[in-house]
Formats: C-alpha cells, structure tokens, sequence
C-alpha cells in the first residue's frame, strides 16, 4: 500500500504544479507590460528525445549549449536509475 500513496502524492504535486504554471502563465499575459520597462530579448530552446537520441532545437548558442548538457545529464541520470532498479537495489 505505501506504493500506491506515493504514487497519489506524486500525481497530486504534479496536478499541482501544473495548475500553478497555468496560474502564473495567465497572470503574467494579463499582467501587461508595466511603465519604464525595457524589452528584454527571449530565448528557448526544446529537447526532444528519439531513444537514446536527444535532438536538441535552440533559439541561440547559449541556449542550444545549456541544452546539449542538460540532455546528457537526464540521459545519464536516466541510466543509473535503470541500472539501478534492474538490480533490486
């Protein structure tokens, strides 16, 4: 049973979070832009990943950069838990 309550708890503070993002994101857009600001210029970027392929999409090189390493973090970090949890430990 505990597995399932932390599989409940971890939906739960995804539902949350993502409920916040929205909350944020909506405030943000009616919020406008406010008096004396100065535009700033916005970057993204997107991994998407093909099996053990990342494909990495940036709107520049610093982004793009940022990125490829967090890419090769998740796909490392993505390994040692299978590695793990293959094992029994």
């Amino acid at each position: 049973m505990p597995a399932l309550q932390i599989m409940l708890a971890m939906i739960a503070l995804a539902v949350t979070l993502i409920l916040a993002g929205t909350i944020m994101m909506i405030l943000s857009a009616l919020g406008g832009e406010a008096e004396g600001t100065e535009k700033k210029r916005v970057e993204g970027g997107a991994v998407v990943v093909v099996g053990p392929v990342p494909i990495v999409l940036g709107t520049s090189e610093r982004i793009t950069k940022f990125l490829m390493v967090l890419a090769i973090a998740l796909l490392a970090l993505s390994v040692l838990f299978y590695l793990v949890i293959s094992r029994g430990v």
